[in-house]
């Protein structure tokens, strides 16, 4: 691969990156031609090169398909004993391909204008109906990390956009879901609960199918209700980051992060990447160990 000429940023990057397109000339396919010549895809805060302990570290331990350039890092917390404690019939699992969008910060003046780059994501539905189960048998969904949190809320959607036989949604490998799509849909029947929508997105599918597709969902504070989660395990996050305007917005009150935030400051958690976790519950909801 041959990069011809200067490489040079727009003026509205400020420094955080470029879109652009590169053509390879290899006989290897793609992943092969990244697993020859690549590295891992450290966070660039870091500001330093991948190192061969990165490829344990910077991964999940329940990691399986490739196609993320980045690690979803909520989940870098769970170890294997973690999880067997936890037991299988209490989990289930989402495929995400988290993209190069996760390090793009605000840059907008309106939040609301900054462009989301979709993330890719896949679940089977027997997952789906693990999910469901749960919810109707009253439990609280606990989501590890923003980006699983993203892509629940918008399975809920896009069942919505099925129950309305709207396009981008009646097609397992091609739902498709918009950066605002959710306010139309709300304001068309916001009575749709979770349960309604995830039933109608898996109706006439078995267990083994896979549901698949884009989302751009952009969930900002002050005017997103959550439909699917209750409790969030997250990192600490950047402050100009969409991570951090989805968290605000799930605390319910945006004077709330501020706080929390300073709080961990002065304790000295860790933050970003390889920091401390925490685990934020939606307002109004208790955790088990909480209940009277």
């Amino acid at each position: 691969m041959d990069v011809h000429g200067i490489w040079e940023e727009d003026d509205e990057s400020g420094g955080n990156g470029s879109i652009c397109t590169v053509k390879i000339h290899s006989e290897d396919n793609f992943s092969d031609f990244l697993a020859r010549h690549g590295t891992v895809p450290i966070p660039p805060y870091l500001h330093r090169e991948a190192i061969a302990s990165d490829k344990e570290c910077y991964n999940n331990v329940y990691a399986r398909d490739g196609g993320s350039v980045a690690a979803p890092t909520a989940g870098l917390h769970f170890t294997d004993d973690a999880l067997n404690e936890i037991g299988e019939r209490n989990m289930s699992w989402l495929t995400l391909h988290v993209g190069a969008g996760t390090f793009m910060p605000v840059t907008s003046k309106d939040a609301r204008d900054h462009s989301m780059h979709a993330e890719s994501f896949s679940v089977s539905v027997g997952e789906l109906r693990s999910i469901l189960k749960a919810m109707e048998d009253g439990k609280n969904i606990a989501v590890v990390g923003t980006t699983s949190t993203q892509t629940l809320e918008s399975l809920h959607w896009l069942g919505v956009k099925r129950l309305r036989g709207l396009s981008g949604s009646d097609n397992s490998r091609e739902l498709q879901l918009g950066k605002f799509e959710w306010i139309g849909l709300n304001v068309a029947d916001p009575s749709i609960t979770a349960v309604s929508s995830l039933k109608a997105l898996i109706n006439g599918f078995q267990d083994d199918d896979i549901l698949s597709g884009q989302t751009s969902l952009m969930i900002t504070p002050n005017s997103y209700q959550f439909k699917v989660i209750d409790h969030l395990i997250t990192n600490f996050h950047a402050p100009d980051s969409t991570l951090m305007l989805l968290v605000s917005a799930f605390l319910g009150k945006q004077s709330n992060i501020t706080s929390i935030y300073e709080e961990a400051q002065r304790r000295g958690y860790r933050f970003l990447s390889f920091g401390d976790a925490c685990l934020f519950s939606r307002p109004g909801v208790q955790l088990p160990c909480e209940k009277k």
